[in-house]
């Protein structure tokens, strides 16, 4: 059974929206041909430098990589702009969330 990774997954999504093979993206990246294959079926990982240049290659930002729905997107946002805030701005923001929450059945 093949075991897949989130990496594999998102390289294979993206690398097919761009419309190449696996082989002619390990040739683009000047790699040998099974080079993406290795990747995708697990059986070998791309270093730092190399996973940026796939990142390039595939037209995306690291974040754009590891960022597969709006709504993913919305909520990193939302965690980077807190993570700017006050420990009382963090209070004020929680209790309005606590409160939303409880409105909607949803709380704690």
């Amino acid at each position: 059974m093949r075991r897949t990774s989130f990496l594999a997954d998102r390289i294979t999504e993206l690398r097919m929206k761009k419309g190449v093979t696996e082989s002619r993206m390990s040739r683009d990246l000047g790699r040998a041909p099974g080079y993406v294959n290795r990747i995708t079926t697990g059986r070998g990982y791309p270093r730092y430098p190399e996973l940026i240049r796939i990142f390039q290659y595939l037209g995306v930002t690291p974040a754009g990589f590891f960022c597969v729905s709006e709504d993913h997107c919305r909520k990193r946002g939302l965690s980077e702009k807190m993570s700017r805030l006050s420990s009382e701005e963090l209070l004020i923001i929680e209790n309005v969330v606590d409160c939303i929450l409880k409105n909607h059945g949803r709380d704690r």
